[in-house]
């Protein structure tokens, strides 16, 4: 019986010590921090598309809470020391990068190094006047004019660590002000309303991946992110320089491989489309999944292929052909610039 009494205590103590925890704790010195800092420099800007989420999506599996929003998504570092010295602008196109700017997506960030809670800390807010500093990535004249709209009313810490070959992102309180619903989160009463507001935040970014989670919400109705509380997955994206050949001719266009498309005329004046994809697609040998770039040939509207080339996903160039269309694209330097609004 006391044996048995002292089995029970050790379970006992197991079980509350489990759920004492809170997560892995992270032990991380300046120099770990400071190549956390140096891999969000290097990784976070660039051009990046949740396009391929969504063709996996539309061909293979749809969510119940239907198909993510098709972003396209743009950072850049810029050089703004009226902010600090490590400086970012992002901002949310639909569709492409010159689709139509998703309301409230113009962010400015700051970061830098927290020795006493080792992390990396990230600030993000608004522009003041961000109307002006539409495509902003572009317009590097208006780096040092830029500014964020209230500063000190940032209440929310956007806090990096490593694990693995990644960086991860979650939200937090301030020092003096944890957050009351746990790891990610952060909350507070909005002076403007008098109602709470509720953060909830998990990035995930290496070299090529960009996973986003973020909700938010105002007196308990959520106003961002989805419903089904799952990832917009963003992918970078690569510029191609492509030439086409199709019943009207032959054109140049400047595109991109996640997820690029145009409308051509083939033979009998039907219209193809053509798409230029690198993605995960279901693998060849019929288990799991294979990362290729792929060019495919459609009938408008259709996204099931009628022809498709396939090549290693960092080819260099690829070319395809069919119902009297025929696409070549090779790898280009940089994306075309951006004009101003």
């Amino acid at each position: 019986m006391q044996r048995l009494a002292c089995i029970l205590t050790l379970i006992f103590l197991g079980t509350s010590t489990v759920a004492q925890a809170a997560g892995p704790r992270y032990d991380q010195d300046r120099k770990e921090l400071e190549s956390i800092l140096d891999d969000l420099t290097r990784w976070l800007p660039g051009e990046w598309s949740s396009f391929p989420q969504i063709y996996y999506e539309r061909t293979v599996k749809m969510p119940a809470d239907g198909e993510h929003d098709p972003w396209h998504r743009t950072f850049v570092r810029i050089k703004a020391p009226q902010i600090g010295e490590y400086v970012f602008y992002g901002q949310i196109n639909l569709g492409g990068g010159d689709g139509p700017l998703v309301s409230g997506s113009q962010i400015l960030y700051t970061a830098g190094i927290d020795e006493q809670r080792q992390v990396v800390v990230i600030h993000g807010q608004a522009p003041a006047e961000q109307e002006k500093y539409v495509g902003l990535q572009g317009r590097p004249e208006l780096w040092s004019q830029v500014r964020m709209r209230d500063p000190s009313n940032i209440r929310c810490d956007f806090i990096w660590r490593r694990e693995g070959a990644q960086i991860v992102g979650a939200l937090d309180g301030s020092m003096e002000e944890r957050p009351k619903y746990g790891p990610g989160t952060c909350s507070y009463v909005s002076q403007q309303t008098g109602k709470e507001f509720f953060a909830e935040t998990h990035w995930a970014l290496s070299a090529d991946e960009l996973w986003l989670y973020d909700i938010n919400s105002l007196g308990g109705v959520q106003f961002t992110g989805r419903k089904d509380h799952t990832h917009t997955k963003l992918y970078r994206a690569r510029p191609y320089q492509c030439t086409v050949r199709d019943a009207a001719g032959r054109h140049d266009v400047a595109a991109h491989d996640r997820g690029f498309s145009e409308s051509v005329v083939g033979v009998a004046k039907k219209s193809v489309e053509w798409m230029l994809l690198r993605a995960r697609f279901p693998a060849a040998r019929g288990f799991g999944l294979e990362d290729r770039l792929k060019l495919l040939l459609t009938t408008y509207g259709d996204l099931r292929p009628v022809e498709a080339a396939s090549a290693a996903p960092a080819a260099a160039s690829i070319s395809g052909h069919s119902a009297g269309v025929a696409v070549r694209c090779s790898l280009s330097a940089q994306f075309p610039s951006v004009p101003a609004p």
